[in-house]
């Protein structure tokens, strides 16, 4: 009982750590480094062999729990604390059969067993459209993007990896040293902790030489400065049924007055970008609850002849219909559309079921070749981010919904959109969120309000276009992908050889015993 109860508790300190590494509950990302190694010892060390799994799906639950924690603003706490006990019992099950076979294979895998079944994990629920790819914990690296720049060869999923390594590899160094104090039934041989160690180690080096290289050549390379602009209107006349979990913010107002409000407060916030030099302004997704194109027609052309800017801007004609067009308009300075999109990928917590875009426009500008993506399109990096990518953008803007809970997280997967494709990134929220970021990924400015009400905020940024051609852009993740499935291909069977080799020396000690 002692030895459980100190296995638990050492497994709680992983699940603290696996909390405190996200932004909204500490952001300390440096601790991911570590996070699972008092997991590890607890697994290998204290908690009975019987009991071990129970330490990696603590381990699971408490990330996947701090993960949906971001979601309180759309989801009450019961289905959220029901996905991190399922979440734990996946964790558990998959934990009770890593141990035996560590020690069946005198941990020749252990550096890549959990690794790569939390990475494949990662990869096939990665096209969901409930929470896209807001688990990966290599966006917990965002702060800073001097480390992580090789994403922009292999893809974000590789540095998860890493990550997950490194911490295999500090805890078997950690079991390999408890060992010499106690003697453990089945020992880390030497040979296979110098390997395990030595070779991550080398990794790592290679890594972060790699991506020093690359974050000074891509922040030499990249193009002539834009002054853009990120309007975040707030709440007071946004468009009805859009998601807002403050309520109606002016009670008995007409739907007629309440445009007019709106017009003149985006009128008023871009003459102001406008006026402190920006040539590139982005408003929030569905911002119109109309087509401007067909009713109240003039006021948008008029505005970006007066100002002189390229405007970026969603609408949709009926917010309340989740089946309705998400439609994003690239305005030129003329007063004309020259992009329309439509948003890919479907938020479906939020009851959107409209038909996906299929097309990713770029427009060449004075400003660089522009192209636009919406919201949630952000958390998948093989979709509309790449596409765009690919067809030639310099500059992806980015109108978005958000809400209060996840106003310190879309800042980190919109930083990495723009490092794997080394492409400027202008994020516009309608209260909570807007970001600017650099090709590089540096956070140029950002807003993150926690209020459930929002804020106004008007940001106004010099930020470089990029300088394009990652090879991410071009191949994308499936490389890394379908190798991570293989190598985990590989382990299973190796699992299997194992324990079927086992079984056989096991019966054949039994038979001459009896005989």
């Amino acid at each position: 009982m002692t030895r459980l109860l100190a296995g638990l508790l050492l497994a709680l300190v992983s699940a603290a750590l696996l909390i405190v590494i996200w932004p909204s509950y500490g952001n300390l990302w440096w601790l991911t480094f570590v996070a699972f190694v008092p997991m590890y010892v607890a697994q290998y060390r204290v908690l009975p062999r019987r009991w071990s799994g129970l330490a990696v799906g603590i381990a699971f639950g408490a990330y996947y729990f701090a993960l949906f924690l971001h979601a309180t603003s759309v989801l009450s706490m019961g289905p959220i604390i029901g996905i991190g006990i399922a979440a734990t019992i996946v964790g558990a099950v998959i934990g009770m059969f890593l141990r035996p076979f560590a020690e069946r294979s005198n941990y020749r895998w252990f550096v890549v067993q959990l690794p790569l079944i939390w990475v494949a994990i990662d990869l096939f629920v990665q096209n969901n459209e409930i929470f896209g790819t807001y688990m990966w914990i290599g966006y917990r690296l965002a702060p800073v993007p001097q480390l992580v720049q090789p994403v922009s060869i292999t893809g974000t999923p590789a540095l998860s990896l890493l990550i997950h390594i490194i911490n295999a590899a500090i805890a078997l160094a950690v079991i390999a040293m408890i060992d010499r104090r106690q003697p453990a039934t089945v020992p880390i041989p030497k040979r296979t902790l110098t390997w395990s160690v030595a070779i991550p180690l080398a990794a790592v080096a290679v890594w972060t030489a790699t991506s020093l290289l690359i974050y000074r050549n891509v922040t030499t390379n990249m193009g002539p400065e834009v002054r853009v602009a990120a309007v975040q209107p707030g709440l007071d006349n946004a468009t009805p049924g859009t998601l807002i979990s403050a309520g109606n913010i002016t009670p008995g107002r007409s739907e007629d007055q309440r445009i007019k409000d709106q017009i003149t407060q985006l009128e008023a916030m871009t003459r102001d970008a406008a006026a402190k030099g920006a040539k590139v302004v982005v408003w929030p997704e569905e911002t119109l609850n109309y087509d401007p194109r067909v009713a109240h027609t003039d006021w948008i052309p008029a505005l970006v002849r007066q100002t002189g800017v390229f405007l970026a801007m969603g609408f949709t004609p009926n917010a309340e219909d989740g089946a309705a067009p998400n439609t994003g308009l690239l305005w030129s300075p003329q007063g004309d559309v020259t992009a329309v999109y439509l948003k890919t990928k479907r938020v479906l917590v939020e009851g959107e079921k409209f038909p996906p875009g299929t097309q990713y426009p770029t427009i060449e500008t004075p400003q660089g070749t522009l192209g636009m993506i919406i919201c949630f399109d952000i958390d998948f990096p093989d979709g509309p981010a790449r596409k765009t990518a690919r067809n030639g953008a310099q500059m992806i803007l980015a109108p978005s919904i958000d809400f209060a809970s996840v106003a310190d997280v879309r800042a980190a997967s919109t930083a990495f959109r723009a490092i794997e494709n080394r492409v400027a990134m202008v994020k516009a929220d309608v209260a909570w969120d807007s970001v600017i970021v650099a090709p590089n990924g540096r956070v140029v400015d950002a807003t993150a309000v926690h209020d459930e009400r929002g804020g106004q905020a008007l940001l106004v940024a010099d930020v470089p276009l990029g300088p394009r051609g990652a090879p991410f852009t071009r191949f994308g993740g499936v490389p890394f992908q379908w190798l991570t499935y293989g190598a985990l291909l590989l382990l299973i069977g190796a699992m299997e050889v194992s324990w079927r080799l086992r079984r056989a020396a096991t019966r054949a000690n039994v038979a001459a015993r009896d005989a």
